[in-house]
């Protein structure tokens, strides 16, 4: 819930700029000006950058024992408080085939915060900059050390942080949304985030959490730019890019096996990270045939599923389907497939906050990636495992952890509704006008009033239109898809592969 209110916090006020919202309470302690944060760049074009708040600060890494104490000024940032609606609109009247229908719903998810009177604290960046100037990193520091072998993080500083000035409380309601004549419910969440002026705690929610007065919800940082003899500077434009000298990287070499990239070719400047061909621009209203080359990608980066054993491939669909109703699985199962991509041991302690049976299917599904978990303070055992199914698995958990929350219910509605053949033969076959034929077989399951909705709802959270004329579906690219039609390729071809649609043939041209 912290992390959805600071999220939703900085989309509001800052949805293009630097600040980062704070994912964890535990953070806050850590987040104090010219602490260190380290910053992992991703290797997929949708994902972001993740920023981790270290113990240790600048002072702690710097040669010599001169204090370093910039002035530091404190001063009113905002007044955050408001009531936002997400509205979706549709009404159609439709004649599919030989069934009639009419479709018309609203949705309105809200959001209502209020953190108050927020304070902002930021050091004096010039005077920083003279009482460094001399100053040398300490290199051989433990800390310096492990980050420089990661080789695809960076070192960055907090030079401002956003602060509550009082006494809040989140709280989260569940409601039930019934859709095409109530035969579909679908449960939403509405977050609120209130100041508790006189102590008061709400009491109408299903869960509700206190936050106390300097409470860091969002901040921002300096990227170093560590040189070889331990001088550095500090990136001061966007367009400058931290990261640790190619000598020092090759001292290193012991350190990130996985597939995701490395921020070392960033040390000049030059973003010449290796990303995806994919990371693109999606054109505003365009057959989903412009997606193909995400399509084949993702069959590329799938391809270790067919190598496991049917009985495990339908195992892990089942988990992943279960997991689709529950995003903070998500978020943790993206955290840990991602330190063990890069041969760390994932910190096992958030399992503690998930329910004890979602843990355990979090267990079950590590296990069938060949790691053991004896229990949540322990480390992993690696027993059989192989680092293509293991990169096969963090791809597709990382592409739902792309999703919107209200997209992956309604992709679990999907799967429980056994349409998934039918979603994904109409993303692999849809041809360069956008339009396929109603007569077609594949399509009898969406002339059901309730598999269409669904159908569409999915499409229209993916920023795709799915229109239905007299004769034919029509599928198109919205006039903003950004990246969210290319993440719905990729899960569904991941899903076809697990639970057997596309599993007995390796020929594209049999493959619906």
């Amino acid at each position: 819930m912290f992390a959805k209110a600071t999220s939703s916090f900085v989309k509001q006020i800052d949805s293009n700029g630097d600040l980062i919202p704070v994912s964890s309470l535990n953070d806050s302690d850590k987040l104090q000006l010219l602490s260190l944060v380290t910053k992992k760049k991703k290797g997929w074009f949708w994902q972001k950058p993740k920023y981790r708040p270290s113990s240790f600060t600048l002072q702690e890494i710097l040669t010599g024992d001169a204090l370093i104490k910039p002035a530091v000024s404190d001063s009113v940032f905002l007044k955050y408080e408001g009531k936002f609606e997400d509205k979706d609109e549709a009404s159609a009247e439709t004649q599919f085939a030989h069934l009639s229908f009419s479709l018309e719903g609203q949705d309105t998810v809200e959001l209502e915060s209020s953190f108050g009177n927020l304070k902002k604290q930021e050091f004096d960046l010039q005077q920083l900059l003279k009482v460094t100037e001399k100053r040398t990193i300490h290199l051989n520091h433990p800390f310096v050390q492990q980050v420089c072998e990661k080789r695809n993080e960076i070192l960055c500083l907090v030079n401002e942080k956003v602060i509550t000035s009082q006494k809040c409380s989140i709280s989260e309601h569940t409601q039930i949304e019934e859709k095409c004549g109530g035969t579909m419910g679908l449960k939403t969440k509405i977050l609120k985030v209130s100041v508790d002026d006189n102590g008061s705690i709400t009491k109408d929610a299903d869960v509700v959490l206190e936050i106390p007065p300097s409470t860091v919800i969002a901040y921002s940082v300096t990227e170093l730019l560590i040189n070889q003899n331990g001088h550095f500077e500090l990136c001061l434009l966007s367009e400058k890019c931290g990261g640790f000298d190619k000598a020092l990287l090759g001292k290193n070499k012991g350190g990130c096996a996985s597939t995701v990239c490395s921020p070392l070719s960033c040390v000049d400047g030059a973003h010449k990270c290796q990303l995806s061909a994919l990371e693109m621009d999606v054109p505003s209203e365009t057959s989903l045939i412009i997606l193909k080359p995400a399509i084949e990608e993702a069959n590329q980066q799938f391809q270790p599923f067919h190598e496991l054993a049917e009985e495990k491939c339908l195992q892990l669909f089942r988990l992943y389907c279960e997991f689709l109703y529950h995003e903070e699985v998500i978020s943790f199962l993206e955290n840990a497939l991602d330190e063990l991509s890069s041969t760390e041991q994932p910190n096992l302690l958030g399992l503690q906050e998930l329910d004890s049976t979602q843990a355990q299917r979090v267990k079950e599904l590590l296990q069938i990636l060949g790691y053991s978990c004896p229990n949540e303070q322990g480390s992993l055992k690696k027993d059989i495992t192989t680092p293509e199914i293991l990169t096969a698995a963090f791809y597709l958990v990382s592409a739902l952890a792309g999703m919107s929350e209200e997209s992956l219910a309604v992709l679990g509605i999907c799967c429980e509704t056994q349409i998934l053949p039918t979603l994904h033969y109409l993303i692999n076959n849809v041809p360069d006008d956008g339009i396929v034929p109603v007569d077609n077989p594949n399509m009898l399951p969406l002339q059901e009033e309730d598999n269409f909705y669904i159908a569409h709802r999915l499409f229209a959270l993916s920023n795709i239109c799915l229109e239905v004329r007299e004769t034919a579906i029509k599928v198109i690219t919205d006039d903003q898809p950004g990246m969210a039609p290319v993440l719905l390729c990729i899960v569904l071809q991941g899903f076809a592969i697990l639970s057997g649609i596309k599993r007995n043939t390796s020929d594209p041209k049999t493959q619906t």
